[in-house]
């Protein structure tokens, strides 16, 4: 799979299927529209492509912080697994934002690609005041030459699949429904940073992940799985603003069971999977490294309970 911040491709390399989206969370609805479209383009001997903006739209129009399913590292991982050709990412700006549906198809989708075909998910609109309804976009393809389709929605059980729906399991702390609505256990894919080492000093050499956005967890203590050079460990994690010890932004910290070794840039998955506490304040340092073991040995249990993999 190729990768291209838009414009910086060949055009000559585009026949595309098309699909546009955030494709936040990258959940089951999305796999189904993504590999409808790798479908139709090995079936038709063309170009897969997915074009998805960064930073997240709602980020730059509320001009706040905006917890994020599933980061880029991620989500690329999941694009490569799921067979596309292509990914574009789109820069999105207050600028992107102004210009109409007709603006954005013309500027953006035709200029750029030989599109055979652009697929959306039901719900995705875009172009000025999300103007670029399907029956907008079923007029702009009559007029400009390609075909379209809406991708209908997946449900799972009574409701549709979306990524509401997953933020608010996650949220709630219910990994079950999560990884029900993801096809896979929630995860973070970052690479690990150099902290103030204040873990090891206390015995407990944790993994540090500087998230590029906010996680849809509450801050607090959890269990967690954690994968690495294919290998599955135990581990408890904490995310937040570490307020005994104090932190710029959130973190996650993750104390590694049965590991030894130095991870420093490397990519590494974390998975949350059962919230032990939330996060609290110690009066110092002994007391913090008491709970800090204490937390490893409940974690220990848990994992113990569901046969988790070492």
């Amino acid at each position: 799979m190729q990768i291209f911040t838009f414009r910086d491709h060949d055009p000559a390399a585009s026949d595309a299927i098309l699909t546009v989206g955030n494709f936040d969370g990258v959940h089951l609805g999305h796999q189904a529209l993504i590999r409808r479209v790798v479908d139709e383009a090995r079936a038709e001997g063309g170009h897969s492509a997915l074009m998805t903006f960064t930073p997240h739209p709602q980020k730059v129009l509320r001009n706040k912080e905006v917890p994020i399913l599933t980061g880029l590292n991620l989500r690329l991982r999941l694009f490569e697994g799921l067979g596309l050709d292509a990914v574009y990412l789109v820069p999105f700006t207050r600028g992107l934002a102004a210009k109409s549906a007709e603006e954005f198809v013309a500027e953006y989708l035709i200029a750029h690609f030989r599109m055979r075909k652009l697929v959306i998910g039901y719900d995705f609109a875009f172009g000025r005041n999300r103007s670029g309804t399907a029956e907008v976009l079923s007029d702009l393809s009559g007029r400009y030459g390609f075909a379209f389709e809406i991708f209908p929605a997946v449900s799972l059980g009574e409701e549709i699949v979306s990524s509401t729906r997953t933020r608010a399991a996650l949220r709630a702390s219910d990994f079950a429904l999560a990884e029900k609505l993801l096809g896979r256990p929630w995860s973070v894919l970052e690479p690990v940073v150099e902290g103030a080492h204040r873990g090891h000093e206390l015995g407990f050499p944790t993994a540090n992940l500087q998230p590029q956005d906010l996680l849809p967890i509450p801050f607090g203590v959890y269990v967690s799985r954690v994968r690495h050079e294919g290998r599955t460990y135990g581990g408890v994690s904490n995310y937040g603003l570490k307020p005994t010890v104090g932190s710029e932004g959130p973190t996650l910290e993750t104390l590694l069971f049965d590991f030894e070794g130095d991870l420093y840039g490397e990519l590494l998955e974390v998975m949350p999977c059962h919230r032990l506490r939330g996060e609290k304040k110690f009066p110092s340092l002994d007391a913090l490294k008491a709970q800090i073991d204490a937390d490893a040995h409940q974690a220990r249990a848990w994992l113990g309970g569901q046969g988790a993999a070492g």
